[in-house]
């Protein structure tokens, strides 16, 4: 069997401020170690499961958090952006048969800790075919594009709750209650990482085949942007319509395409930073 994770840091057991997710100061130093060490307890779970291959899609902010020689060798690493598919890149390379998201948090006007969907500070709201979506949600679905399904997902108690209506037939780690957008009562590193591997291993070992996506094609966007001008200038874009001073709209026949598209607004958003 060949397992793709998917690796984000505001899900990580210990990691409870915006400081911690931001590049270039001591506390995202310690976190980032946080998340390789639950990275890591998903890749030996995996293969302590079964699996033949693993691969790693660092998946938050520059997407250079995991340094490679701290990863369990045994597995491929995949880093850096700009990337077509974004936080699930490089799963169209191959017939994965499962996905974990490690690390993975709540979404845009949800409840849970560091709560946001691809970005915090410019999609004030991301909706799919009139559904909210968590960054789960979307990555799932383009996986699921690749017929890859949804095998385990960890984070905090109120984003699990999320995972467990919409994805019954994916394991759960939980490594933290969360408080607040900006705190949570987490489990030990150590505690953390066995629980992971505990879920790892068992997923695999269920093997459950059945495509998890709560939304089908033709996929309907619909963002709102924090402010007018993200909107005015996601607008630019071919076929992108704006409904109003901060609300734009786009179909697409595919999550790929959809995904990218995200890209590029995040791209854009941040030249007004």
């Amino acid at each position: 069997m060949k397992i793709f994770i998917s690796a984000d840091i505001e899900g990580i057991a210990g990691v409870v401020s915006a400081r911690q997710c931001a590049q270039g100061n001591g506390e995202y130093e310690l976190a980032r170690a946080l998340m390789e060490g639950e990275v890591n307890a998903a890749i030996d779970g995996a293969f302590v499961g079964g699996a033949s291959e693993v691969v790693v899609a660092d998946s938050h902010g520059a997407m250079t958090n995991l340094r490679a020689a701290n990863i369990d060798s045994r597995a491929r690493l995949v880093q850096s952006k700009p990337r077509p598919l974004s936080m699930v890149e490089g799963i169209e390379q191959h017939a994965y048969d499962g996905l974990f998201c490690i690390g993975y948090h709540s979404g845009a006007g949800q409840a849970g800790v560091l709560a946001h969907t691809i970005n915090g500070s410019a999609f004030f709201s991301v909706m799919i075919n009139g559904e909210p979506m968590a960054e789960v949600d979307i990555y799932a679905a383009a996986a699921a594009e690749q017929q890859t399904p949804l095998w385990l997902v960890s984070g905090d108690h109120l984003f699990g709750q999320w995972v467990e209506h919409y994805y019954p037939s994916a394991k759960f780690a939980c490594v933290k209650r969360a408080i607040s957008t900006s705190a949570a009562d987490s489990l030990s590193p150590d505690a953390a990482q066995r629980l992971i591997r505990a879920q790892a291993i068992e997923a695999l070992r269920q093997a459950v085949p059945m495509l998890t996506s709560r939304i089908s094609a033709p996929y309907q966007l619909q963002l709102t942007a924090s402010k007018p001008v993200l909107a005015d200038l996601f607008a630019l874009i071919p076929h992108v319509e704006q409904l109003d001073a901060r609300t734009v709209t786009y179909t697409s026949a595919t999550m790929r395409e959809l995904v990218s598209l995200l890209c590029a607004f995040s791209y854009l958003a941040s030249t007004q930073a």
